[in-house]
């Protein structure tokens, strides 16, 4: 038997199986995960406590439990995409969490997006000057 022999191509699944699917479902879980972190840890902040800087209060909050969760099923999901789409193509693509993270949070929490600003500017300066 020769090597390409033992070789077994694995043939991605359809519907709900589908890897694609399965990769938008993994950036949709930590995009909404993110946002409850954010709500649930604000929601019981308790500046005045003693161990406030730990965030430890934050696991007050059944949103930050729901955020846990789908951190859970995105990890999940993560492990299934990396069978079928080879991971130099499947990280990228997940990075576009880093995008609808901050405009999530500027629509749905009303937060100002200078994260995204600090971020692109010294990228924009960088391609100029190429």
């Amino acid at each position: 038997m020769t090597n390409n022999e033992n070789k077994k191509v694995a043939i991605p699944p359809r519907g709900f199986g589908n890897p694609w699917l399965q990769l938008a479902l993994s950036v949709l879980c930590v995009f909404v995960s993110e946002l409850l972190l954010k709500r649930g840890a604000t929601d019981v902040a308790e500046p005045g406590s003693a161990f406030s800087w730990t965030g430890i209060n934050g696991l007050e909050s059944p949103l930050v439990w729901w955020a846990i969760l789908l951190i859970i099923a995105s990890f999940i999901s993560w492990l299934y995409v990396l069978r079928y789409i080879p991971l130099t193509l499947a990280f990228p693509l997940s990075r576009v969490v880093d995008i609808l993270v901050p405009l999530g949070c500027w629509i749905f929490l009303g937060e100002v997006i200078i994260g995204l600003a600090l971020v692109a500017k010294p990228i924009a300066n960088i391609e100029q000057r190429l």
